[in-house]
């Protein structure tokens, strides 16, 4: 080969590298030539993941050869119908659009099963009450009390009363029961020994959230403290007629010609103080406080059948509710038919669910991205994520009142009737 043919040859090659780089680059880049619109666009991906791990993929019908939790690079811009299948779970499906250049997101895909075996732990009961740290329930079955621990998932007898008693509140080291004989009372559970307390008849009484050795109480519109082991009771405030706890807050309620006062004040307080309220609303509604969230920045809670939410330095929002639970800065806002998820930092809502008939209760699943509701005896779980079809399932159809309690994975749901205690395995 002489000079002048080795010069061509260079020349070609560089020629052809300097013309296929640039669409070499790009398509490493996930460019690609859409034939639908005629121009070319980058190409975008899915990241799928399911609980449980490990399900297969479908996209448009089709099995992909990916598994949960993957991402599908390299998918063309467009509307695709995903399906994440598990043998024994429900098919969990959306209609998603991938755009060009970005990853759609399915980040808490929940598989539940097909057949929710259900597992016995004893008879039931209509008299029970639920730890704070909402792990165990104990109930009475005639005067023998029952234990529930739904992360053990096993129930077992405590302790055998002589006499009948009314089971009022759980101590916040679950070591100990505030029970009713007549007189208020302790139960020590590890010793399994009643002291009666020195405190009368009072209107309201509920243990502290942080301190187990304290207790609040209303009698004639005065709020004490009562500390068990020193056994001294002192007067906090006056002129109230209801009140709430949460974290380092009271919450109180005075009542004067058929409205409302909430006043939101440190647990510090004493009755010769006349301390700096948080946030005080005036003019409220009369009727049952519950309290929601309280801090510095936010006040948030239900009278009756008004929630109100007080964010500092801005107006105080009021919406009528009969059920409300609350998932960090979500709520879930029932009116009987109509339940509306709520962003009270963006205030923001959606409408979720709709029903002619009436909602019994509402509860956020332990993930946060869904929730379940029983409407006429009829328990139901709802995804959130509102793109395309809400995925949902019924897992229980029991007319009986029941309590509800979850496990902190939430694959087991534990239930108290009046007649049965049990739990199914939804996952």
């Amino acid at each position: 080969m002489n000079t002048a043919w080795r010069r061509v040859t260079y020349l070609t090659f560089f020629l052809i590298f300097f013309i296929a780089a640039p669409f070499l680059i790009f398509y490493s880049l996930g460019y690609r030539y859409n034939f639908d619109k005629h121009i070319v666009e980058k190409n975008g991906a899915f990241f799928i993941k399911s609980y449980p791990r490990n399900a297969e993929i479908f996209i448009d019908q089709i099995k992909t050869r990916y598994k949960t939790p993957s991402q599908i690079t390299n998918t063309k811009p467009g509307q695709y119908l995903v399906a994440i299948k598990k043998e024994n779970y429900h098919t969990w499906h959306k209609a998603l659009t991938v755009h060009a250049g970005q990853t759609s997101f399915v980040e808490e895909a929940a598989l539940f099963l097909i057949d929710n075996d259900k597992t016995a732990l004893g008879l039931g009961s209509s008299d029970f009450i639920i730890n704070q740290h909402q792990n165990k329930y104990s109930h009475l079955i005639d005067n023998d009390l029952w234990l529930t621990n739904v992360d053990l998932d096993k129930s077992s007898k405590i302790f055998s009363f002589t006499n009948p008693v009314e089971l009022i509140s759980w101590s916040f080291d679950d070591q100990k029961l505030l029970i009713k004989q007549g007189t208020y009372k302790l139960f020590n559970l590890q010793q399994q020994k009643i002291t009666t307390l020195n405190i009368g008849n009072p209107d309201k009484i509920i243990w502290d959230n942080q301190d187990a050795n304290v207790l609040w109480f209303l009698d004639k519109d005065k709020l004490y403290r009562h500390n068990t082991i020193l056994n001294t009771t002192a007067l906090k405030t006056e002129d109230i007629q209801d009140f709430a706890i949460t974290g380092e807050y009271l919450i109180l309620q005075n009542n004067q010609n058929l409205s409302s006062t909430i006043t939101q004040v440190t647990k510090n307080i004493t009755a010769s103080d006349d301390e700096e309220a948080i946030h005080q609303l005036n003019h409220l509604n009369v009727g049952k406080l519950k309290i929601l969230l309280a801090d510095n920045d936010y006040l948030i809670f239900m009278l009756g059948s008004k929630l109100y939410i007080q964010r500092s330095f801005d107006e105080l929002i009021s919406i009528p509710a009969s059920l409300v639970k609350i998932y960090g800065k979500f709520l879930l806002i029932n009116d009987g038919h109509q339940t509306i998820l709520y962003d009270y930092n963006e205030k923001t809502s959606n409408i979720i669910n709709r029903s002619s008939k009436i909602t019994s209760d509402i509860y956020w699943h332990p993930n946060g991205s869904y929730f379940m509701d029983e409407i006429d005896g009829l328990t139901t779980i709802y995804e959130l994520d509102g793109r395309d079809y809400r995925n949902n399932t019924q897992i229980l159809d029991d007319p009986l009142k029941k309590l509800y309690l979850f496990n902190k994975k939430g694959d087991k749901l534990f239930i108290l009737t009046e007649t049965e205690n049990f739990y199914l395995n939804l996952q």
